[in-house]
C-alpha cells in the first residue's frame, strides 16, 4: 500500500476533521510542482511512485492541527529522503561555508542553554545534549566545541558516517533508552514525522531530571488563508507559501496555539529563558539588522511566546 489514511489525529487522537484541501498526485499542476522540486528524480519515477495518491489536507476539530491526512508509506518515505533529496544541500561539508549568521546564532543559542542550565546543575556537571534528525551534524559539533557531551539521531547513513567521523556519538532510537539528556534538540523534525506524539513521548523519557526539550516547527498560522485561494499552475514559484504542509514532506502543520496544544498532550509545559541570560550571550551586534533581531525575538519568543520555536520541561 502506497499511501494509508491517518484515521486519528497526529496530535491530540481526534477523529473529527474538516477537509482543506485536495488534488491527486498525478493530476498536472501538481505533477510540474514535484518535478520541479525534485528535480533530480529520473524522468517518471515520480508517477511509478505517486500514481494513485492523494494530497489531503485536513484539520482537527479538537486540537486545531492541520495535517496531511493520506499518509505516504515507509518506502515511499525512505525513497524521499534517501534518493530524492540532498544531492543538493547547501549544509552538506561538500559545500561552501553558510552565513556567518548561520554559525554566531547556533553559538548564542548554545551558550544560552547552557548557562541556563548550569543556573539548574551546577558548573561542575558536563552536559548531555542530543539532535533529534542531527543532519549532518553541524549544531552539536559546535555543541561539542563548549564542552558539551553530544549524541546524535539520523536516518541518513552518509551523515551518521560523517557525524561519527567528527566525534559524535550517533544513537539509534532503540537506544536511547539507556541514556539520559539535559536537553534535546527537535530542530525542524516533528513536522516530518508520521506519528509525532510517539516520537515526543519517547524523546520527554530520555530527559534527565531538569532537563528542556526544544520542538521547532514552520509556523503554518497562515496556511488556511493559503489553501483558499491555492492552484498547483505555477506553483512551484510559490513553494515558499505551501513551505508548512509541503507535499509528501511536512506531514504536519503547526500554528503557535495547536504546538502548545500538543506539548500539553504530551505532558510538557513552556519554559522560558530568562530575557538577561539571553542579551548576555547574544554574539551578533554588527548591524542594525542584527540588533533588531537580538533585542526582539527574544521577547516574542519567551515572554510573548508567539511563533513555533519553543523550549519546553516535564509537567
Amino acid at each position: 500500500m502506497r499511501f494509508e489514511k491517518r484515521d486519528h489525529c497526529p496530535s491530540c487522537n481526534g477523529t473529527t476533521f474538516t477537509e482543506l484541501h485536495r488534488t491527486a498526485y498525478d493530476a498536472h499542476g501538481l505533477q510540474s510542482f514535484l518535478t520541479a522540486y525534485y528535480s533530480a528524480v529520473p524522468p517518471g519515477r515520480l508517477q511509478e511512485v505517486l500514481n494513485g495518491g492523494t494530497f489531503s489536507i485536513v484539520e482537527c476539530g479538537g486540537c486545531g492541527l492541520i495535517f496531511q491526512h493520506m499518509l505516504p508509506s515507509d518506502a515511499i518515505l525512505a525513497e524521499i529522503y534517501g534518493n530524492w533529496l540532498g544531492r543538493n544541500d547547501p549544509l552538506a561539508p561538500s559545500k561552501p561555508p553558510m552565513p556567518l549568521d548561520y554559525y554566531t546564532y547556533m553559538a548564542q543559542e548554545i551558550m544560552q542553554l547552557i548557562a541556563f542550565l548550569q543556573k539548574r546543575h551546577g558548573r561542575d556537571r558536563r552536559l548531555r545534549f542530543l539532535d533529534y534528525g542531527m543532519s549532518w551534524g553541524n549544531w552539536v559539533l559546535m555543541a561539542q566545541k563548549f564542552g558539551v557531551e553530544v549524541f546524535g539521531v539520523e536516518k541518513s547513513p552518509i551523515k551518521c558516517a560523517y557525524a561519527q567521523s567528527r566525534g559524535i556519538k550517533v544513537l539509534s532510537v532503540e537506544e536511547l533508552s539507556r541514556y539520559s539528556f539535559d536537553f534535546i534538540s527537535m530542530e525542524q523534525v516533528v513536522e516530518h514525522l508520521s506519528f509525532p506524539r510517539q516520537t515526543v513521548l519517547t524523546m520527554k523519557d530520555a530527559l534527565a531530571s531538569g532537563g528542556i526539550i526544544k520542538i521547532s516547527v514552520p509556523d503554518g498560522s497562515h496556511m488556511k488563508s493559503v489553501l483558499r485561494s491555492w492552484t498547483w499552475d505555477g506553483a512551484i514559484a510559490q513553494k515558499d507559501k505551501i513551505m508548512p504542509l509541503h507535499p509528501l514532506e511536512h506531514l504536519n502543520c503547526f500554528t503557535p496555539l495547536s504546538l502548545q496544544k500538543f506539548a500539553k498532550g504530551c505532558e510538557l509545559k513552556p519554559v522560558s529563558l530568562p530575557l538577561g541570560l539571553v542579551y548576555a550571550y547574544s554574539t551578533d551586534w554588527s548591524n542594525p539588522r542584527a540588533v533588531a533581531k537580538n533585542l526582539l525575538r527574544p521577547i516574542k519568543r519567551f515572554v510573548l511566546h508567539k511563533g513555533c520555536n519553543e523550549l519546553f520541561e516535564r509537567m
